[in-house]
């Protein structure tokens, strides 16, 4: 019998729903969120009742009764490190470390919280799948030269995995028969080094390569000169290299068609940039290929920027001496939410129970007293 799976994603200016029939896609919709109706919204989850309603909405319209969901998937929140890869069951503490101490302000928070009230009155099991902060890494990339420091691991879990299980049944075996190293370029760009297919070292947007909207890795000394310029707060800095860095600090826009025009027309600059993104990339694949002592089976390129083959030849150019390359353009999260969730319900992948506190918080009460 086939198995209906309705999927949930939220981000910072609509929210992305898809119903799939095991896996095929029935209906999938993109609901915007009007910036009147958030703009004096301090915190997202002010924005909770707002997308429920919307997602509500479109389910009625279409005829779509929630109640034959088997399983709701959601993008993962701003969670604090949490230990598998794989689907959590979205529980009371979940919801309220989401709620009164979540990692960050960011609209992926919502998509489980949304997912919730919709299964309040269908009984219906709700997990999160890959959230961006499973910490199932190798201690020793954990260490820095600081002790106040810890590197916490955060990429674009959700679709690295999905297409490195793709590429390993391409190649007639499991994800876990390989190593892979994985390159999300999208706004943000993140490298991930799968071990058997766990996630052992990585390379995030503030100390790997620049990207649309994020300034990469900045010399230390320079980033410290500039936060004590008194030019800036510490959200403008934030902001400046998370955000509006990258190719939009250079080019005020952040679409690399746009820039791949501008070289196409003679714009040096533009090359110049383009390029060293490129390059950098590169070395950021390369840093992790030692960590296997060389032994990586294919270096896959994925995200919105790998459908430029301008891009993936630049790259592939540099490492190809490293392993083959395997290009899966797009950013397929709602696919990777499907399967992750019919995986589930076919006994191939279990339920985590969500048992992570917050450093500082031991208790719900603790937790739901943050905000008092």
């Amino acid at each position: 019998m086939s198995k209906k799976i309705f999927t949930i994603n939220c981000g910072s200016t609509s929210t992305k729903i898809a119903l799939y029939e095991d896996t095929n896609l029935i209906v999938k919709s993109e609901q915007h969120v009007e910036a009147s109706k958030i703009k004096d919204m301090k915190e997202v989850i002010e924005q909770l009742d707002l997308r429920t309603e919307q997602i509500l909405d479109f389910l009625k319209r279409e005829n779509i009764d929630p109640a034959s969901f088997d399983i709701i998937v959601t993008r993962g929140g701003t969670l604090p490190p949490i230990k598998h890869s794989g689907a959590y069951r979205v529980n009371e503490l979940m919801l309220t470390v989401l709620h009164y101490a979540p990692a960050a302000q960011h609209a992926s928070t919502l998509s489980c919280m949304i997912g919730a009230k919709i299964a309040e009155k269908n009984y219906t099991t709700v997990i999160i799948y890959d959230p961006p902060s499973i910490d199932e890494v190798d201690l020793i990339s954990k260490i820095t030269g600081l002790p106040e420091v810890t590197r916490i691991p955060v990429v674009h879990t959700l679709n690295t995995r999905k297409v490195g299980i793709e590429v390993a049944q391409k190649l007639g075996k499991k994800f876990t028969d390989f190593n892979f190293i994985i390159a999300h370029l999208g706004g943000g760009i993140s490298i991930s080094l799968y071990k058997n297919g766990r996630l052992c070292d990585w390379i995030y947007e503030d100390e790997g390569p620049m990207s649309p909207q994020r300034a990469g890795r900045i010399p230390g000394r320079d980033l410290i000169n500039l936060c004590y310029s008194g030019k800036y707060t510490k959200n403008e800095m934030k902001a400046k290299i998370s955000g509006n860095g990258g190719i939009v600090a250079y080019f005020g826009v952040q679409d690399i068609r746009e820039i791949e025009k501008m070289i196409e027309e003679g714009n040096e600059k533009a090359k110049e940039i383009y390029y060293a993104m490129a390059y950098q990339v590169a070395k950021g694949i390369g840093e992790l290929a030692p960590v296997t002592c060389g032994k990586i089976d294919k270096i896959i390129l994925t995200g919105g920027i790998a459908f430029s083959k301008m891009f993936t030849d630049l790259v592939s150019a540099r490492v190809n001496f490293i392993a083959p390359i395997e290009i899966i353009p797009g950013e397929m999260e709602m696919e990777a939410l499907a399967l992750g969730g019919l995986r589930v319900l076919e006994g191939g992948e279990p339920i985590y129970e969500y048992e992570t506190y917050p450093a500082g918080f031991s208790t719900i009460e603790e937790l739901k007293a943050n905000k008092k």
